[in-house]
């Protein structure tokens, strides 16, 4: 196997695309586990021999080569400028987050109660309808789950309502935060791969990763 060293002079960024893959689901992985301990860290570590180490929890080879692919699949970034966690509280910037989105600016963050914590776009009626609606999906997804991902191969996870073109109108995206489990509700076209989806989980993360 080939070894890569590291570059000095810079620091872990993770990226949306990264995120996603951490909160997506909460099966056992090393890859996963490795984003969501820089999730919970206040700002973007230093890449360093020792950092590595103690995030892969492996040997220096491994782990640089473990580092390496995760920064060949998009999951991670090197920057020159370290990047801070959002500093303010999760409420104040919630909406603007949720907002960034989708293109029609519509979505909310339900809990796996069914209640929402918050909307962009949503009137508050729909928004516990949608919340509540994502509550039902989880748990359908839950006694499938085995069925999807083992027999039929299905790698997705999100639930859509689908014109007849196959256009998503309404998206439930769920989220695996520590033993937490949240959804997305995204009208329109979904657009996570934008800053701010990585800020939001980020902030969720910080919050919520340790809590029940």
């Amino acid at each position: 196997m080939s070894s890569f060293s590291l570059n000095s002079n810079l620091y872990i960024n993770i990226t949306p695309r990264g995120a996603y893959y951490a909160v997506q689901d909460n099966a056992e992985d090393v890859t996963r586990h490795i984003l969501i301990k820089l999730l919970k860290m206040d700002d973007s570590p230093e890449l360093t021999d020792r950092l590595v180490i103690e995030l892969c929890e492996m040997e220096l080879e491994d782990a640089s080569n473990l580092i390496h692919r995760m920064q060949t699949l998009g999951l991670i970034s090197g920057q020159q400028e370290i990047e801070t966690a959002p500093e303010q509280n999760l409420e104040d910037i919630l909406e603007e987050l949720l907002g960034s989105l989708s293109d029609s600016k519509k979505v909310l963050l339900a809990e796996n109660s069914g209640l929402y914590l918050g909307a962009s776009g949503f009137p508050h009626e729909a928004a516990e309808e949608l919340a509540a609606i994502s509550a039902n999906l989880s748990e359908v997804y839950q006694r499938h789950k085995r069925l999807l991902h083992g027999n039929l191969r299905f790698n997705q996870r999100a639930w859509g309502l689908i014109d007849a073109a196959g256009n998503s109108e309404v998206g439930f995206w769920p989220l695996y935060i520590g033993l937490n489990q949240f959804a997305l509700v995204i009208h329109g076209m979904p657009q996570l791969n934008r800053p701010a989806f990585k800020q939001l989980m980020w902030s969720l993360m910080r919050r919520y990763g340790a809590t029940s």
